[in-house]
C-alpha cells in the first residue's frame, strides 16, 4: 500500500468514527435534567423551600433539611434530606439521626442512625430506635434490637418491645384483686416512672375479683397500683348489664366501669341509651354520657332526636 493510500483510509476511518460518537454538547443534551432544589435556612436550619411549614408567628414548624443539622442540647447530628420538627419555642423535637448515639448507662442505649429520634426538651430522647438490645435487668426486661423504644425526661425506659416474659404480681388493691399475671415476650411493654407495668399484653387472662376478666393475648393498661385501666372484657363474674363483654372497656381507679359498649338498651333518667354503641360512667357508676336510642326530651318543647350523643349530670339529667 502506497504511503498516500495509507493516509486517505486512515481519514475515512477517523470520520467514521466522528460520526458514530456523541459530541460532548449531545451526551449533555442526553442526560436526565437535574432537579434543582432552592434552599432557604431559617434561623440555623437549612430547609427545602418546598416543604417549609410554619408556626402562626412565622417561625419555622417543619421542613427537610438540605443539610445535616448539629443539635447542641442533645449531642446529636439529624440527616440531610430528612424531616426535621421544632416545638414553639424553636427546640428541635424529632428528626432523622445522622449518626448512632451512644447513650450510657444508666440509659444505655444505643439510637439507630437513618431512623427517626424525638427529644425532650432536655435533650433527652422520648423515642428511637434501637440499634443493639437494649438489657434492663432491675425491670426485667430485654428491649429488642429495630425495634422503637421510649424514654422519660429522665432516661428511664418508657416503653419497647421486650424479647423476654416478664411477670407481674398481683394487685391487692381494696377494691379489686387483680392476680399475678405474665406480659408475653415480642410485643410492647410499657412502665411507670416508678418502674411499674403501665401496659402489656399478658399470656394469660387476668382475672379482676369482682369485675370480670381481661382476655388474654389482648393488650392491657394498668394504674399505677396495678389495677386495671383498660382492657378487652370477658366473662364477668356476676351478670353484668354495664359493659359488653369480648369489647374493650375501661376502668376508674377505683375499679369501676370508665367507657365501654353498652350491651343492651339502657334507661337512665327520661333517656334510653342505645345498645352496642358507646358508653362512659362517672366512678360512683352513674351513666356519664351515651348514645340515644329514642327521642328524649331536654326540656319542654326541646326534644333530642335519636342518634345523639348525649351527656348527663350525676342526677341523671341530660346536660
Amino acid at each position: 500500500m502506497t504511503q498516500r493510500k495509507f493516509s486517505i483510509t486512515v481519514l475515512a476511518f477517523l470520520m467514521s468514527a466522528a460520526l458514530t460518537l456523541p459530541t460532548a454538547s449531545a451526551a449533555k443534551n442526553d442526560a436526565p435534567p437535574t432537579q434543582k432544589v432552592t434552599v432557604k435556612t431559617i434561623g440555623s436550619v437549612s430547609c427545602a423551600a418546598n416543604t417549609i411549614e410554619k408556626n402562626a408567628d412565622g417561625s419555622l414548624k417543619k421542613c427537610v433539611l438540605t443539610e445535616n443539622k448539629t443539635v447542641p442540647v442533645a449531642d446529636i447530628s439529624c440527616l440531610s434530606g430528612g424531616p426535621i420538627v421544632l416545638d414553639a419555642q424553636g427546640n428541635v423535637t424529632q428528626c432523622t439521626l445522622a449518626v448512632d448515639r451512644n447513650y450510657p448507662d444508666p440509659m444505655g442505649v444505643v439510637c439507630d442512625d437513618g431512623k427517626t429520634i424525638a427529644l425532650h426538651p432536655n435533650g433527652t430522647p422520648s423515642l428511637c430506635t434501637l440499634a443493639v438490645e437494649k438489657k434492663a435487668p432491675l425491670l426485667g426486661v430485654a428491649c429488642a434490637v429495630n425495634s422503637v423504644a421510649e424514654f422519660y425526661p429522665d432516661g428511664a425506659l418508657k416503653q419497647c418491645v421486650s424479647t423476654v416474659e416478664k411477670k407481674v404480681a398481683a394487685a391487692a388493691t381494696k377494691e379489686v384483686y387483680i392476680t399475678e399475671f405474665t406480659c408475653d415476650k415480642n410485643k410492647p411493654i410499657g412502665f411507670y416512672p416508678d418502674g411499674n407495668v403501665s401496659s402489656c399484653t399478658p399470656v394469660d387472662s387476668v382475672f379482676m375479683r369482682g369485675k370480670g376478666t381481661a382476655l388474654g393475648g389482648e393488650p392491657v393498661a394498668l394504674h399505677p397500683d396495678g389495677k386495671v385501666k383498660e382492657c378487652t372484657y370477658t366473662t364477668p363474674l356476676y351478670q353484668n348489664r354495664s359493659c359488653k363483654v369480648e369489647a374493650r372497656a375501661s376502668f376508674h381507679p377505683n375499679g369501676n366501669f370508665d367507657t365501654c359498649t353498652l350491651p343492651d338498651d339502657k334507661h337512665v333518667g327520661k333517656a334510653v341509651c342505645k345498645a352496642d354503641a358507646p358508653v362512659s360512667y362517672y366512678p360512683d357508676g352513674h351513666v356519664a354520657s351515651c348514645t340515644l336510642a329514642a327521642p328524649a326530651e331536654k326540656a319542654p318543647g326541646n326534644v333530642i332526636p335519636a342518634g345523639t350523643v348525649v351527656k348527663f349530670d350525676t342526677k341523671q339529667a341530660i346536660q
